[in-house]
């Protein structure tokens, strides 16, 4: 991976808006992160939350705010930046500093460094590995054990390390009590609440992901013994858990006198998943079909023998037939040299030459990401079939005997060649339609409120207004939107198509241009379906249709009126004690019949009751545990959510955050939540008092 940091580049820094600038400059121009003294330019993107930064840009760093709490942990899944730092006052990294190095050998694919007090209350593992599976660092079956090693490695190098608690022994009740007033003192005092602890992972080249947690405590040594199920825990910082760790591993190694614990998983590089569209889009340097390889005859060949004559023979047979770009090798080291300079469609090698044999040569090409998948047609004159299977192994794609037949290498040579065409035509191809998939999935994208857009409107109306969207791998139906009444009402919309593809979204298109339509106005929300169905069915197809939901929250009444075509039933709560309530979402779909009828029903809307909109893949998506989120969990979630926030929550973020950390990475349908409350219990006013 290439390093953000040169001696040209102007970083851009993620800033939350609660940080002081004096705060934010602090950081950044200290010796604390970067490992180089002189001054680096600094660009800095301002939000109230994640979701007011783009997840397309490029951040060099994110900073955190104090005590950054769930909404911000979650942006290590939500923004494209490698490093997370949260910026409180105490920060003194010591042997930690610099964390952020500019060489690209050294440099982490995902870096953390909070405080103690802020990591001992948060999920920490979980997001850590979370983040790693949407990177496509790690596979979805090794994910548990993973967050499982990193959890109970975390989990000591915190208590044991930063916070210098003893747990070992009988662990009586009174004990217990013991240790949570202790644990109380030690996270408010800055000798061990300041202190820093970072998680770093970084993936190898062999595919091994190696995830270190490093702590600012006193420092563990384990014991040498082969046994370790006896590790101490009386006199020491670290070890209570090693033997679990290890036997979720590939090897567990520590440094820093003990402060530093390497993980270090074995993960295979075909399993591992390819990064997260959303976040990270991956580009193939040979994707595009050569424009010199239109057919085998425009082929480079590269002839790789140490013998003169034996280059000439297989040059003139080729010749013969319309081979005319051909290029030579005099040995093992030369081909390699060859290659690169010429980038070759097809290889003939030898497999005795000097310098480096055919099977060095055959392994080194297919080390290097730009010839692994080059067609390399090995010759020789071994009577042995152990040599003859073995350049197989190496990864040679055909064999032919010496004394060469003309017939039969021309013959393979233009097999090799048309099936190297076809695939780059194919890869073309896939290239150009994936395109026009990206160019849709974007355009759907912008059919959705911004982050900006939805809460400037909900501070218009006196309500806070948060909402997640991420696009299944296929392109789905889902959209959702606002539409402002007048000065007391705001209108909201959820929509979800059924089907995926260019399909699900054309009819998306077709119905948010009714939605805007003035064809189709009424204050009425049943009467407002009606008409947009009748619009709608004589759009679409026979067999396709739509679910949705529309709604008027009424400021001045306090009520919240809607309509439902068989929707997923909203969600009606009260921010003050967490207590919510599943509407009725019944109701014909959308373009099934025409004269379809919907009613209107009405619920109390006041300044404690927040509303939680959702698409089906919320409840439907097949989580870690094998089950979907059943009614009774998706209320207790938003109960326990909404009591462990502030009223100002961005409740649906939050909400789902946690359903990403146990959902899999690639969604197979759309993921809408939007959730709408009002602000006054955190700002005090409504729309109609700030008209007063």
């Amino acid at each position: 991976m290439e390093s953000d940091i040169d001696d040209h580049s102007r970083l851009t820094v993620a800033v939350p808006q609660s940080l002081s600038s004096d705060d934010v400059e602090s950081l950044l121009t200290g010796a604390n992160i970067w490992d180089r003294s002189d001054p680096i330019p600094f660009e800095h993107v301002i939000g109230n939350s994640p979701e007011d930064l783009s997840n397309s840009a490029r951040f060099s760093c994110c900073l955190l705010p104090s005590d950054p709490g769930r909404e911000w942990l979650g942006s290590l899944i939500r923004l494209n930046s490698d490093n997370f730092i949260e910026c409180f006052d105490g920060m003194d990294l010591g042997d930690l500093c610099p964390i952020i190095g500019s060489d690209p050998k050294s440099k982490h694919h995902l870096l953390v460094c909070l405080s103690t007090r802020s990591a001992y209350h948060l999920p920490v593992a979980r997001k850590f590995v979370t983040a790693l599976r949407h990177r496509g660092l790690i596979k979805e079956a090794t994910a548990p054990a993973v967050e499982m090693a990193v959890q109970e490695a975390f989990a000591n190098s915190l208590i044991h390390g930063n916070l210098a608690l003893t747990t070992s022994g009988r662990l009586s009740m009174d004990r217990f009590n013991e240790l949570g007033d202790e644990t109380k003192k030690r996270l408010a005092s800055t000798t061990y609440g300041d202190r820093a602890i970072v998680l770093t992972a970084k993936k190898r080249k062999n595919g091994h992901i190696v995830i270190s947690i490093n702590d600012q405590g006193a420092g563990f040594t384990p014991r040498k013994e082969t046994d370790e199920t006896t590790m101490p825990g009386q006199e020491s910082t670290f070890g209570r858990g090693l033997p679990l760790i290890k036997s979720l591993c590939h090897s567990v190694t520590f440094a820093r006198g003990g402060r530093t614990i390497k993980l270090t998983f074995d993960q295979i590089e075909s399993d591992v998943l390819s990064a997260d569209p959303a976040f990270i889009r991956e580009f193939d340097a040979q994707g595009s079909i050569d424009a010199a390889l239109r057919t085998p005859q425009n082929a480079t060949i590269l002839i790789a023998d140490d013998t003169m004559l034996s280059r000439e023979i297989i040059a003139s047979y080729l010749r013969s037939d319309g081979f005319t770009n051909l290029v030579f090798a005099k040995d093992g080291e030369d081909a390699l040299a060859q290659a690169k300079a010429h980038n070759p469609d097809l290889i003939i090698l030898d497999i005795i030459m000097p310098k480096l044999d055919g099977y060095e040569v055959c392994k080194a090409l297919r080390a290097d990401p730009q010839f692994a998948e080059t067609p390399i047609i090995a010759q020789t004159a071994l009577e042995e079939n152990e040599g003859r299977t073995r350049i197989f192994d190496d990864g040679a794609t055909d064999l032919i005997l010496k004394p060469l037949n003309k017939a039969e290498l021309i013959a393979r040579t233009k097999i090799h060649l048309e099936n190297r065409l076809l695939v780059k035509q194919l890869r073309a191809y896939r290239e150009r339609t994936q395109s026009e998939l990206d160019l849709a999935r974007d355009m759907q994208e912008n059919l959705n409120p911004a982050p900006e857009q939805y809460r400037g409107t909900g501070f218009d109306y006196g309500m806070r207004i948060s909402a997640t969207f991420q696009m299944s791998s296929e392109l789905g139906g889902d959209m959702w939107g606002l539409v402002p009444i007048d000065e007391q009402r705001l209108g909201v919309y959820i929509v979800d198509f059924a089907g995926h593809g260019l399909g699900a979204a054309l009819n998306t298109f077709r119905l948010h241009s009714l939605i805007w339509s003035d064809q189709i106005r009424d204050p009425d929300p049943g009467a407002y379906l009606s008409n947009l169905n009748r619009h709608l069915k004589g759009l679409l197809p026979i067999g396709q249709y739509a679910t949705m939901l529309y709604g008027i929250i009424d400021r001045n009444k306090a009520t919240f009126s809607y309509a439902s075509a068989a929707c997923t039933s909203p969600l009606l709560g009260d921010s003050t004690t967490g207590a919510a309530r599943y509407l009725d979402g019944s109701g014909v779909p959308l373009g099934v019949i025409r004269d379809a009828r919907y009613e209107t029903r009405e619920v109390p809307f006041d300044q404690n009751s927040f509303l939680l909109l959702y698409s089906d893949a919320l409840i439907e998506t097949t989580l870690d545990d094998g089950q979907f989120l059943s009614e009774e969990k998706l209320l207790s979630m938003v109960h326990e959510t909404v009591m462990e926030s502030s009223s100002d929550v961005d409740l649906a973020a939050q909400i789902a955050d946690q359903f990403m950390d146990r959902a899999p990475v690639q969604l197979s349908d759309d993921f809408t939540v939007v959730s709408l409350q009002s602000a006054n219990a955190a700002n005090g006013f409504t729309a109609s008092d700030e008209t007063q």
